[in-house]
């Protein structure tokens, strides 16, 4: 497995991402190409998952960082309180999946939003509340260009004030303790909205917008803690990994559902358009 660290800080967190933002380094959409041997993590030795399952790692890897600051953070401040009394909320993707099943290994309520029928059933097989995000279809804010048509703000209030009702009716009307969002800008107004006090909003992405605003006062005195962070430790790569093998917490890939080489354009494409259901879209250079 390949391991992002093009350079890395004192401590071993990552500041220079490979075949991302790190100068001269090659994407991965290469038949052949040269990696630094440190680079490279093995697999488990006989491991009892496939190639497809480890090949969604990343995601995995990057979730069990985040998740272990954000569930820290929380517990600095709700000292002696019983998780399953407190809801974990996330807004979609495979990362936040990954995350909520570590956060339902710790005793959480957990919730999640999906588009489709298909990943909603996905998210009620594994024990996490599937919400329809169709049920508030105007919930995104451009906080830099906010709306000054009544009829498009009404639909905002309207959508934002059925998420908060769902959001309070899964945690007892506390709110979220901790959200995970990585979507960023246009729906960062309705999580702050829906945390609890002592809550958490933690991301290691910004899909949709980088730049969010919030009332510093109304922070503070909700005692909101705010967690960002990237990747994760270098020391930490076969800690993760042996993690994922002895308790099973990785992902159930479709084989039917992954792309051939000549086909990444059209992976692109149906990824963009949301045709694809599963949180864990790949393609493979060659047959194994």
């Amino acid at each position: 497995m390949v391991m992002p660290f093009a350079k890395r800080d004192t401590y071993g967190y990552a500041e220079l991402i490979y075949a991302y933002d790190a100068p001269r380094t090659i994407g991965l959409l290469a038949q052949r190409t040269k990696i630094a041997a440190d680079l490279l993590l093995p697999l488990p030795e006989d491991s009892r998952f496939s190639l497809r399952q480890w090949a969604a790692y990343a995601r995995y890897f990057t979730a069990w960082d985040n998740w272990q600051v954000a569930y820290r953070c929380w517990s600095a401040q709700m000292r002696d309180q019983d998780p399953g009394e407190h809801l974990v909320f996330g807004w979609g993707g495979g990362v936040v999946l990954a995350e909520l099943l570590l956060a339902k290994r710790a005793g959480f309520r957990v919730a999640m939003t999906a588009s489709t029928d298909g990943r909603l059933a996905e998210l009620a097989g594994l024990g996490i509340t599937a919400v329809d995000r169709r049920l508030f279809p105007h919930l995104t804010h451009d906080p830099e260009h906010p709306p000054t048509d009544p009829a498009e703000v009404a639909r905002y209030r309207t959508s934002e004030k059925e998420f908060l009702r769902t959001v309070d009716a899964l945690s007892d009307g506390a709110g979220a303790a901790i959200f995970v969002d990585n979507i960023g800008a246009p729906l960062y107004k309705a999580t702050v909205k829906s945390l609890a006090r002592q809550g958490v909003v933690t991301t290691v992405g910004w899909k949709e917008g980088m730049r969010t605003f919030n009332l510093r006062a109304s922070e503070c005195i909700n005692r909101h803690l705010h967690v960002n962070t990237h990747v994760w430790r270098y020391a930490d790569c076969a800690t993760i990994r042996d993690f994922q093998e002895d308790t099973a917490w990785i992902p159930s890939i479709d084989p039917a559902g992954i792309y051939e080489f000549d086909e990444v354009e059209q992976l692109a494409a149906d990824y963009s358009t949301g045709k694809i259901d599963s949180y864990f879209p790949l393609y493979r250079v060659n047959q194994p």
